[in-house]
């Protein structure tokens, strides 16, 4: 779900930042320029992990600035189809259960990737899975802020001009709950309990 990918960028530190330890103004400059930067294909940048190379600094003429010449290793979330992940959900709609996972939230499970069969409560404002048990029909409502459990469906980047509009989203999933094991963690625990999910259950 993470991994480490290395860059190389020429980082300008302003006047004002010299009076503070070198590396750490360089690696300020860098999670300002890189921090929830979306490479498409790649990734969500999320934090600073190393240097690699710092090479020679020179001053920018006219301005004051420092130009520093780095490679340096940055931590990115790059989650893979078929991956299962654990969130907990922010919000519902008709359109579906959105997911977040604190440092993102432009996931979301669509109805056809719900368990069957799942309806939407219009006066909950949530989704609820119909459960069948010994002949009853118990309502598992998946309601905002309940730890989850998804599998990604797919993984979509889009290229975001400047001055795009908010709603256009640069990286995107659609994730399924339609599994056994997926879905709402209440609804298994009883089941799991003793068992070791670290196999392939990845938390954030």
């Amino acid at each position: 779900m993470f991994v480490i990918s290395t860059f190389k960028h020429a980082i300008r530190i302003a006047p004002k930042d010299l009076g503070k330890d070198f590396k750490t103004a360089l690696t300020e400059q860098i999670d300002r320029l890189f921090a929830n930067y979306v490479i498409p294909d790649v990734g969500l940048c999320i934090t600073f992990y190393d240097f690699k190379k710092i090479g020679a600094s020179f001053i920018i003429p006219g301005d004051g600035f420092t130009c520093t010449p780095v490679v340096f290793r940055y931590v990115l979330f790059q989650p893979f189809v078929g991956q299962i992940i654990e969130g907990t959900i922010s919000r519902s709609s008709r359109e579906g259960v959105f997911i977040s996972m604190m440092f993102f939230q432009d996931i979301i499970v669509e109805p056809d990737k719900l368990p069957k069969v799942s309806k939407f409560d219009d006066n909950e404002q949530a989704w609820y899975w119909e459960y069948s048990s010994d002949g009853a029909v118990v309502k598992m409502f998946m309601e905002a802020s309940k730890r989850v459990r998804f599998r990604v469906s797919s993984i979509h980047y889009e290229t975001v001009e400047p001055g795009a509009e908010n709603i256009v989203k640069a990286f995107s999933i659609k994730a399924s709950f339609a599994e056994s094991g997926l879905g709402c963690l209440s609804w298994w625990e009883s089941s799991e309990q003793g068992q070791d999910t670290s196999g392939e259950l990845v938390v954030d």
